[in-house]
């Protein structure tokens, strides 16, 4: 998986480059995507990242603009992601009346991807020969959504206006950072998560007891062994329990018995993960989509927290639904590891009625 556009695109990813965007491969994963008109870009430099904006020449006001940041996938460049900009800037602004929001779509390549490139090893798994692909992905990740945090402070400065809202979104690795950048930046109000999973543990256990490491197989059942060793290290285990959403969230419950996401949180633990809730998801709406037949990134690993989530923020029995939170979870279930053509309906009807400030849908769960 990780190296086909990166390598064959990579060569286009510079400032002055006249290539557009549009001509860039269309990945595997955005089939349902080949159809696009394509949409004004200009690329810009900020903070030594090489980024491009979407949409400005589209823009008929500056009073109020929201930008969606847009991450892409592991193996691709930040180009793949010109498909699913331009689709969601035509369908909003052929929407629009003239006092609803403008918006811009904003794409940078993740770390060790396109431009930023280092050592392609470190983005293959290990089924691809990285012996070292459980900490390579994390820190992948987590580092660019703290990129788009630093982006957000600086992008002004090179813009006629200052966004009003910042919203983000990814398929697949760039689902994964954009759990990490809505959790952990106030700034960030909404997000659309393709193909992504909030709980790396579950994920990468899965993964690993898969591709049959030593490490997981030396254990009945599989994988009882495999945090803490040398293919997920103490360390790791350390950063997912402060970053990642079931890491943090599900590290305050007092049960540690691997169905700990079911039972009900005691007043104990309502009091330690109250504020935790508050200051990470307050007022945030959230669109999940993943495929049924995914076998990369499984709806059944993403599952457990979700679920969790969705109990909580329940409006008539959750112990946090007052904080506004608001999570769409859409399995399609014919989807693979991709974008799928439902799941674009899905975030083209979310993305215009949020844009629109339409009323919310609350924790809708359903099946495309």
């Amino acid at each position: 998986m990780a190296g086909n556009s990166t390598f064959t695109w990579r060569k286009n990813l510079t400032l002055d480059s006249k290539v557009s965007p549009f001509d860039s491969p269309l990945p595997a994963t955005h089939g349902a995507f080949k159809d696009i008109k394509p949409v004004s870009w200009r690329r810009y430099n900020i903070a030594g990242i090489l980024l491009t904006i979407y949409g400005l020449d589209e823009l008929t006001t500056h009073d109020s603009v929201t930008c969606l940041w847009l991450l892409h996938g592991r193996g691709d460049t930040q180009d793949s992601m010109s498909f699913t900009a331009a689709a969601f800037l035509n369908t909003w602004n052929s929407k629009r009346k003239p006092h609803d929001r403008g918006l811009i779509c904003v794409c940078f390549d993740q770390r060790n991807h396109g431009s930023r490139m280092v050592d392609n090893l470190a983005n293959e798994s290990w089924k691809g020969g990285n012996p070292t692909h459980g900490p390579d992905m994390f820190t992948l990740f987590s580092g660019t959504a703290r990129d788009v945090s630093m982006l957000i402070t600086h992008l002004p400065a090179y813009l006629p206006f200052t966004p009003a809202e910042h919203w983000c979104g990814g398929v697949s690795l760039g689902g994964h950072a954009s759990w990490h950048a809505v959790l952990h930046d106030p700034r960030i109000t909404a997000a659309i998560i393709v193909i992504g999973c909030a709980d790396y543990v579950r994920l990468m256990t899965d993964r690993a007891v898969r591709s049959k490491l030593g490490t997981c197989m030396d254990s009945s059942p599989p994988g009882r062994n495999f945090l803490g060793s040398k293919d997920f290290p103490r360390s790791l285990v350390e950063a997912v329990e402060r970053l990642d959403p079931a890491g943090l969230l599900l590290g305050e419950l007092d049960t540690v018995t691997g169905d700990d996401h079911l039972h009900i949180p005691s007043d104990a633990e309502i009091k330690r993960l109250k504020p935790i809730m508050r200051e990470k998801l307050a007022g945030k709406k959230l669109l999940l989509l993943s495929g049924g037949k995914d076998r990369l990134v499984p709806y059944e690993q993403s599952e457990p927290f979700v679920t969790w989530l969705k109990k909580a923020i329940d409006t008539r029995s959750g112990w946090c639904n007052d904080q506004g939170i608001d999570v769409e979870d859409i399995v399609d279930p014919t989807g693979r590891h991709e974008f799928s053509a439902p799941m674009r309906r899905e975030a083209e009807r979310w993305l215009c009625d949020r844009l629109a400030d339409a009323s919310s849908r609350g924790g809708r769960d359903s099946k495309i």
